[in-house]
């Protein structure tokens, strides 16, 4: 199934874009750091939801495309079940077609959590700096001496 790797790779370059982007506008166009602690994570989350809405429309318009569904609306109703995993698939589906639903189902997943991890890894970049935030670095990162474990840990 080519659709897989071809998702993936629209999102590679989704989220690089959207890197890119965010980098030009906090190194060029950033107004006063109260607006743009609204301003830039509400443009990551619309730039997300831009990068899964063309994902989605692409498995629409295979399935349309292929007569999977007889109308381009019961196909993105279809995909937009699978990606998200509500398992909205109340459409008859042709031998086969299961499969491709199925794995479009386990893609989705991937890069909505790909898309988490990338949202809150930038997020937490741009927003906390190391005397900002409450927790100390490395607090609990290093092994307890030896004489502190408990035994059979």
């Amino acid at each position: 199934m080519g659709m897989v790797p071809t998702m993936v790779l629209v999102h590679l370059v989704g989220l690089s874009l959207l890197i890119q982007l965010t980098r030009i506008h906090v190194t060029r166009f950033a107004t006063s750091v109260r607006v743009d602690r609204i301003l830039v994570p509400l443009g990551m989350v619309l730039g997300i939801f831009v990068i899964h809405g063309v994902e989605i429309w692409a498995y629409a318009l295979l399935y349309w495309r292929a007569h999977v569904t007889e109308a381009l609306e019961d196909a993105l109703y279809l995909s937009l079940g699978a990606y998200s995993t509500t398992g909205w698939v109340d459409v008859h589906l042709r031998a086969g077609w299961r499969v491709v639903v199925s794995l479009e189902s386990v893609n989705g997943l991937l890069l909505v959590g790909w898309s988490t991890a990338f949202f809150f890894q930038n997020i937490t970049r741009l927003m906390v700096t190391e005397d900002s935030h409450p927790l100390p670095e490395g607090a609990i990162a290093h092994e307890r001496p030896r004489s502190a474990r408990v035994p059979g840990a």
